[in-house]
């Protein structure tokens, strides 16, 4: 098959069964494949936010030192081949189509139910295992325990990041829940943990976790103490300078300070590597860190206004990016144009942003199962803020936006990383 008629196969099988917890279906999918992750040397990585931007500065940094590592994330931003990254890059359509065939075809010959995510993470391993990556990162989906990644059957590192409530039709109401579900990547035969830092409820449920399971292996908790920051700014580019632990005077071009509790679980989880006999450099470290570009994580865009492009999502995502906005520009008025999917307790973050903006404009995403109507959303948005208009595409947004802004003004576009590669493509072009 040629790399679109698979893309096509692909995305039709996404809409037919959408999202399927548990791991019957990838078990036997890997199992066809005689399980590519049983020799990997794997990072997996879960949480409620931070799993993208600690995936990137480990992925840069084991790649700066000459490592060839893999990595699959999701979902894509810019292109729908970055979820599959090997070195950073993305994998030539060709090599795409002739695996993602393979797998076409095992699962039609032997009738399996296994879903789109579940096919693109056996893909993925498929492609690592073939281009002979010496690291793998694994970034779970959308919980731990019963994700599809969770399948592999050892890890070398497992990353537990921020956890907050999100995905509550699939994870569970509480805290509790949730974060047990994240805990679940750590196995039996797993040789270290890092836990990002956390709120001191998480830390609770973590020593619970452990307490009950059989759990041996090393945990480091990462210390938001003991990280020295300083903010920088460069005209409207913000970043800033770290210390953690023996790293000196790390400049970080992500922007935030959950960045610098991400940076710590990197750091940490960079000795682990070493540990184990990776020779990972303080330059390659370094490197990975003052080069960091990710997109749509607290991305500034400058054109005829100022746009700020974040994919928060959740209560706790969204705090935190109107601490930055706070901390890197005052005295703005910001106009919003927000998306929202239904398992994201949106109603508390229109309480917490509306009353914020000089105006809103919202969309609907282009996952129609999951999300908000731009006027449901609406509705709900103008119990806080009379100011809402809804659009019918993102182009229509813009034009909003830019219509009921001033040359100063900012425009935050926010809600979800699923339409910030959209409406990325429609500001720079």
């Amino acid at each position: 098959m040629e790399y679109q008629e698979c893309r096509e196969w692909l995305e039709n099988r996404r809409i037919s069964m959408g999202s399927v917890p548990g791991l019957t279906e990838v078990n036997k999918l890997l199992d066809r494949f005689e399980r590519p992750d049983k020799d990997m040397n794997i990072i997996h990585i879960a949480g409620t936010n931070g799993k993208g931007s600690i995936g990137y500065l480990l992925e840069q940094s084991i790649a700066n030192s000459k490592i060839k590592v893999g990595r699959f994330l999701s979902p894509a931003v810019v292109d729908e081949r970055e979820i599959i990254l090997v070195n950073g890059r993305m994998v030539p359509k060709k090599i795409w189509a002739e695996i993602l065939s393979e797998i076409i075809e095992a699962v039609n010959d032997n009738d399996l139910k296994a879903t789109a995510f579940e096919i693109e993470f056996v893909l993925s391993l498929l492609i690592f295992q073939r281009l002979g990556c010496e690291i793998v990162i694994l970034e779970c989906g959308m919980g731990g325990r019963l994700d599809a990644t969770n399948a592999i059957e050892k890890s070398m590192v497992d990353i537990i990041t921020s956890i907050s409530i999100d995905h509550c039709n699939y994870l569970g109401d509480s805290l509790k829940e949730i974060s047990l579900h994240k805990f679940g990547i750590i196995k039996e035969n797993s040789k270290h943990a890092v836990i990002a830092p956390q709120t001191n409820e998480v830390y609770e449920y973590l020593d619970e976790f452990i307490k009950d399971s059989k759990i041996k292996c090393d945990i480091v908790k990462s210390d938001a103490k003991a990280v020295k920051r300083k903010v920088k700014k460069n005209k409207n580019k913000p970043y800033q300078m770290i210390g953690y632990k023996d790293y000196k005077d790390l400049e970080l071009s992500l922007a935030g300070v959950h960045q610098c509790d991400n940076a710590a679980a990197v750091l940490d989880t960079v000795e682990v590597l070493k540990s184990e006999g990776c020779k990972i450099t303080e330059k390659a470290v370094r490197n990975a860190f003052s080069n960091a570009l990710w997109p749509a994580r607290f991305e500034i865009i400058e054109s005829d206004r100022l746009f700020i492009l974040d994919g928060a999502h959740n209560s706790d995502a969204v705090e935190k990016l109107f601490e930055n906005i706070s901390l890197y520009f005052t005295n703005r008025d910001i106009i919003y144009i927000m998306g929202m999917y239904r398992d994201k307790a949106y109603e508390d973050v229109v309480k917490f942003t509306a009353p914020k903006a000089k105006a809103i404009v919202t969309i609907s995403p282009a996952d129609r199962k999951r999300a908000v109507d731009s006027f449901e959303l609406g509705k709900c948005v103008k119990e806080y803020n009379e100011n809402v208009t809804s659009a019918d595409s993102y182009e229509e947004a813009l034009e909003i936006a830019r219509l009921l802004s001033d040359k100063k003004d900012m425009i935050l576009i926010f809600g979800s990383l699923s339409f910030m590669g959209d409406f990325r493509r429609l500001l720079i072009k």
